[in-house]
């Protein structure tokens, strides 16, 4: 009769270039059969080097147990060898028991650890990669096989983004001290997730320290209101609909007032910034003049390219949660519902939404599917069983729109506009900065809210080959704006793309 297999090696985790992010790893256990002891005190002394620990913390742990007591549950690898020859010579086997158990290691510690998960005691996944591919990684034991092999999993991820993301974030949480802190880096040519960063983060190795706030993945499952940034696909959706008068200047005076209902509606700028067209709107981050020319576009229409960006439904990345945009239909607004979404408020979104949304922004107008995984792997026929392939989810803009929309984030990057801090010389390249007010679920107030601190950027901005978002939650520092806390961040990022040659500087000879 063919026999099932007596084991499963789970699939090894790796980044897009091979380098391991989870694996299945041996470790050794020491335990303890109380029954068959005399001496404790002996046995503890005999052990104590081996397990670094002092016989009496070895008595002191054996006194939580009846029977079998579990003294040390991984001991160093240069010790198994030794101890096991030294409780042969000795003749204690019975008394003291060296066994050998799975494990599972993630040598890249907490960076995307997130998205990575963790597996329990018994092998299984719990969350993230571990827990959604679950089926794929640890396969029942198969019939006529002595060993079943889960598939390998390579992710779109590079670790050295995502450690320059990593990086960034550390640095803007000890200055700043946001609640919470989100970097993601796109492939804009093809939609893969380069780098995905949520703080606080853990350490997958030390599982038992962590929170669940550490644990939750802020990147794709964490909505809130996105603020300025959204006014890129606020503009994107009037200039498709072309009902209203862009091309005559709107003249912001720091203020701009509409009647919804018998009721004034005042919605105020930072300063008064003259004559805007949608490309100084974009530098300058004109609240009066995205508000007027929303107003002055059939709400249906302008929800519906919202829509169409993605805004109201959610992506299946290969992770467990699958968090759904929320845009609520026209039928439900209040007079001012068009004026307050067109710069981000009273929607909910992910930074995944926003990330994604920007691949419509490059010169195709094509809105891409978002990959996470890039390929499983038969680790013993070496059978690709599944490859990502580029996805077009829409034709979504023309590339008229898409260029007045980069010549506004270009336009934001130089003097006078607001995303100077993100610059890098020698490179061209695009943002949009945002610092949103956030609701006050209490007092359902906005005067008493926390704000977010956000930029999204194109890089190079003519036909860009990386989208970066960063935003952080609640800044206690010096500053609240997402033109001095996300900007700078994503100026660093850029540069190590750059050092990474993964981005080439103007003027730069290229043999």
């Amino acid at each position: 009769d063919p026999v099932v297999a007596q084991r499963v090696v789970r699939g090894t985790i790796y980044d897009r270039n091979g380098k391991i992010l989870a694996i299945q790893t041996p470790y050794w256990g020491v335990y303890l059969h109380l029954n068959a002891i005399q001496d404790l005190k002996k046995i503890s002394e005999f052990l104590a080097p081996y397990v670094q620990m002092t016989p009496q913390q070895i008595q002191e742990k054996a006194s939580h147990y009846t029977t079998y007591a579990q003294i040390k549950e991984k001991i160093d690898d240069r010790m198994v060898e030794p101890l096991l020859k030294a409780v042969d010579e000795n003749k204690l086997r019975g008394q003291i028991n060296v066994e050998k158990r799975l494990g599972r290691t993630y040598p890249a510690q907490f960076h995307a650890s997130q998205t990575l998960g963790f597996i329990n005691t018994d092998q299984e996944g719990i969350e993230g990669i571990e827990l959604s591919q679950e089926s794929v990684l640890n396969p029942y034991p198969r019939l006529g096989e002595t060993t079943t092999y889960g598939q390998d999993i390579q992710l779109t991820l590079d670790l050295d983004i995502q450690y320059a993301l990593d990086v960034q974030l550390q640095s803007i949480s000890e200055i700043h001290d946001p609640d919470y802190a989100i970097a993601l880096v796109l492939d804009a040519k093809n939609g893969d997730i380069l780098g995905m960063s949520s703080y606080p983060w853990y350490d997958v190795n030390k599982l038992s320290t962590s929170t669940a706030q550490e644990r939750l993945n802020h990147a794709v499952n964490f909505l809130y209101e996105p603020g300025s940034v959204f006014k890129l696909f606020s503009l994107a959706s009037v200039l498709k609909n072309g009902q209203a008068k862009v091309d005559e200047l709107f003249d912001c005076d720091g203020s701009y007032s509409f009647m919804a209902g018998n009721s004034k509606v005042t919605i105020n700028c930072t300063s008064a910034h003259g004559k805007v067209d949608p490309v100084t709107m974009i530098a300058k981050s004109c609240n009066g003049a995205i508000v007027h020319w929303a107003m002055q576009t059939d709400p249906e229409a302008f929800y519906s390219v919202l829509k169409d960006f993605g805004f109201t439904s959610s992506y299946d990345i290969g992770l467990p949660s699958k968090a759904k945009g929320q845009i609520a239909p026209p039928s439900a607004w209040s007079g001012r519902s068009e004026a307050t979404i067109a710069f981000g408020q009273e929607l909910l979104t992910t930074a995944l939404h926003l990330a994604v949304a920007a691949t419509a922004l490059g010169p195709s107008g094509e809105l891409l599917q978002p990959h996470l995984i890039l390929s499983r792997t038969d680790p013993v026929t070496k059978q690709v069983t599944y490859q990502r392939s580029r996805t077009v989810i829409s034709q979504l803009l023309n590339p008229e729109v898409t260029a007045i929309i980069r010549k506004g984030m270009h336009a934001a990057t130089q003097e006078g506009g607001t995303g100077t801090l993100a610059q890098v010389e020698g490179i061209d390249m695009g943002i949009k900065t945002g610092t949103a007010q956030l609701l006050n679920p209490q007092t359902n107030s906005y005067e008493d809210g926390t704000v977010l601190a956000s930029s999204l950027a194109l890089v190079p901005i003519d036909n860009p080959r990386y989208i970066i978002y960063v935003a952080a939650g609640n800044p206690k520092g010096a500053s609240i704006w997402g033109s001095n806390i996300a900007g700078p961040a994503i100026k660093s990022i850029v540069q190590t793309l750059v050092s990474q040659g993964k981005l080439v500087t103007k003027g730069t000879v290229v043999r």
